[in-house]
């Protein structure tokens, strides 16, 4: 009882420490409002440049754009009434952007979650019936499938080679506006922000732009000027305690996006070891010593705050509250590096974890599958 009581405090004494101020969705109550994406760029002194970076733009669009698709979503929604739950119907519109010429979409997982129908429609004026053939919710992604012939499909970029400062282009179907381009920069790299606080997960290494991003965006493809994808456009923030935000938005990278992708079509599910949880720092582990008074011989590691059932963590009986500081032999010192190491070791592959569970070292072995 008394181990029972003292990780319920650690627990909240983690969940304290680690507490995010912010979040914004782009859900899928999209494209429910009239509005418009306001296009932004960036002015550059220099006429050849200018002129350059203008064709450049041009010719991105022109080599991408074929491959955006819209993707309209109904889905039954139970609402509690007098009477008792009474099913409606909700429509939504994202964007998608083909992958591969067979007719695989990729898009966000909140733009096509309890969709009954999905229908994908491209700039040629063709219109496909879509399924879903995978999701992920942790990283808000989704694969969907037509069957089509002579579909387009777009070049995937590498995402670990972005810049600061870059100029980049997003394409999507904000507030029904079709197939509408803006562009902007990479304003930062390497972002986390909690999007779905149903799922109590910050997406990660988010990249941030400045270009125009609404409602409808959702699923759509981020461009460097070669007319690469680097990124799916996923969330906005609009306001920051009270405040109005502005050219505050995000896009999961291509990279990523990429991996989870291939997991999804060959496995049919991504590979993830199953545990909600974030990176113990020298701060949150003197915090918890000193609110709990609990022994904690380590500073650095990955913590777990929520074990998902049926998954390869539960299945090896991890706990919220232990400390992951070493796997297979590699020292973890973040949740990255966890995550990383789950991804190294590979499906149907023994990952052996070394805990700290209630200041005592344990061995967990876990059967990734």
């Amino acid at each position: 009882m008394k181990s029972n009581s003292v990780r319920s405090i650690a627990m909240g004494v983690i969940l304290l420490c680690i507490g995010i101020g912010i979040w914004a969705y782009d859900h899928w109550t999209e494209s429910r409002a009239p509005g418009s994406g306001v296009p932004q760029g960036t002015q550059v002194t220099q006429r050849g440049t200018l002129e350059d970076t203008q064709q450049a733009i041009v010719a991105a669009v022109r080599k991408v754009g074929n491959s955006v698709v819209k993707i309209s979503v109904t889905a039954e929604v139970a609402i509690d009434s007098l009477f008792g739950q009474v099913f409606t119907q909700e429509h939504g519109v994202g964007s998608g952007v083909i992958i591969d010429p067979e007719g695989y979409i990729l898009t966000n997982f909140h733009v096509v979650t309890d969709a009954a129908v999905i229908d994908v429609a491209l700039p040629d004026g063709r219109s496909f019936s879509g399924r879903v053939v995978g999701t992920d919710p942790y990283s808000d992604l989704a694969v969907i499938k037509i069957d089509g012939t002579n579909l387009p499909a777009a070049p995937l970029g590498d995402s670990n080679s972005l810049a600061v400062g870059q100029q980049v282009i997003a394409i999507g179907n904000p507030f029904g506006f079709d197939y509408t381009v803006t562009t902007g920069i990479v304003s930062a790299l390497g972002r986390e922000l909690l999007v779905n606080p149903q799922i109590d997960q910050p997406l990660q290494n988010l990249i941030q732009t400045d270009a125009a991003i609404n409602p409808g965006n959702s699923g759509g493809p981020l461009l460097d000027l070669q007319g690469r994808v680097v990124g799916i456009n996923t969330a906005v923030v609009r306001q920051v305690e009270g405040f109005e935000a502005q050219g505050l938005g995000f896009a999961i990278p291509i990279t990523d996006a990429r991996q989870i992708t291939q997991q999804i079509l060959e496995h049919g599910k991504p590979l993830r070891l199953g545990i909600l949880g974030g990176t113990l720092t020298p701060a949150i582990a003197r915090a918890v010593r000193e609110r709990t008074q609990m022994e904690l011989p380590v500073d650095r590691g990955a913590f777990v705050t929520k074990v998902i059932p049926d998954t390869p963590a539960a299945h090896a009986r991890l706990q919220p509250a232990d400390v992951i500081v070493e796997a297979n032999n590699r020292p973890i010192t973040s949740l990255e590096e966890l995550q990383q190491a789950v991804q190294d070791a590979g499906y149907g592959q023994r990952l052996r974890l070394q805990v700290w569970r209630v200041g005592e070292p344990v061995r967990i072995d876990v059967i990734l599958q």
